[in-house]
């Protein structure tokens, strides 16, 4: 982690850590209205198309909602990894998912504690928003060298709204978030995976307009 004063990125905002117990059953109703969360996190699956065997990573995984089932596509032979930074979540995700291949860790999207070339797949779900510029870049350079040479990324954020609908709604959304959210629009998460390196770019639309699902090559 940066050293204290020096930090780059909302999400080390200690919130997280104090709204873990209550974080699935938020996340679940908010999804309601836009088509459910588990339609969406199994979107990000089928993007990642994920082979039985490979080694997969989710940033900021959160309470493993996600990492489960990417486990599951990774089958007993594989290996998925959670990283993030609240261990009040990662404790939460570990009494949620016990799969053997399952592994929470406690790290830094900016400063990934694994070697280059260790995962065929990356993915990331409504937190690269949460970090400001620089935290956005470091992440995910951080994501693409530990991908191996024709690893995947998926990020999965919230989109600029362009219809009356996602404008009313991220009205609401906008209450709760800080100025990353609108600073990750200015450029578009699409340009700043470019600029991170990653190619093949294809953008996907989920979750009635809400949130775009992007994915990269390394």
């Amino acid at each position: 982690m940066n050293e204290e004063g020096n930090q780059t990125s909302g999400y080390y905002r200690d919130e997280f850590g104090r709204l873990a117990k209550y974080y699935d059953f938020g996340i679940h109703n908010a999804f309601r209205w836009v088509g459910g969360e588990i339609g969406f996190r199994c979107g990000i699956v089928e993007i990642a198309d994920i082979r039985a065997g490979q080694h997969v990573l989710d940033v900021a995984c959160g309470t493993g909602t996600l990492l489960a089932l990417l486990a599951a596509c990774a089958g007993p032979d594989g290996r998925a990894v959670g990283l993030d930074m609240s261990e009040e979540m990662l404790a939460k995700g570990r009494r949620k998912v016990q799969m053997r291949q399952v592994e929470f860790i406690q790290g830094n999207a900016e400063d990934l504690p694994f070697e280059a070339a260790s995962f065929d797949r990356v993915t990331a779900s409504l937190a690269i928003h949460e970090m400001n510029r620089v935290g956005r870049a470091n992440a995910m350079a951080e994501m693409r060298r530990v991908l191996k040479p024709d690893g995947l990324a998926v990020l999965a954020d919230l989109r600029r709204p362009d219809t009356a609908f996602t404008r009313l709604g991220m009205r609401f959304v906008r209450l709760f978030e800080t100025e990353t959210l609108t600073d990750m629009w200015s450029d578009g998460l699409y340009s700043e995976m470019g600029d991170a390196g990653f190619t093949d770019l294809q953008r996907h639309i989920a979750g009635d307009g809400f949130f775009e699902v992007i994915a990269g090559k390394r």
